[in-house]
């Protein structure tokens, strides 16, 4: 019986690390978020901020998408040939969504 009660009392302990460290991980994305809105509607970007903040979406989807591409099998990046010919074609972001997942899924069947 009392090794149960020890045993209990360690996975409390180490839940309880876990829940503190991710409230804490939450507060600080929160934090940073709350920041950079509050600054943005303080301050006026210049139009040279302006040009970089419409690039960053897209430096942030080439940092995901090579790498994988990179490990990726024939499978992977035919598919993502795929989607961007899809994108391409129809400029239609649902499009090319369900035209990526659909191929990924034949190609992997497949080869």
């Amino acid at each position: 019986m009392g090794a149960d009660l020890e045993e209990a009392a360690a996975f409390a302990a180490r839940n309880s690390d876990v829940l503190l460290v991710l409230l804490g991980m939450a507060a600080v994305t929160y934090l940073t978020r709350a920041a950079g809105l509050y600054l943005i509607c303080r301050v006026s970007p210049t139009p040279r901020v302006e040009a970089f903040l419409r690039h960053v979406p897209a430096s942030i989807l080439v940092a995901i998408v090579i790498p994988s591409l990179a490990q990726g099998s024939l499978a992977e990046r035919s598919a993502a040939g795929i989607t961007a010919l899809v994108a391409i074609l129809t400029r239609n972001l649902i499009a090319a969504l369900v035209g990526g997942v659909l191929s990924v899924v034949v190609l992997r069947a497949i080869l």
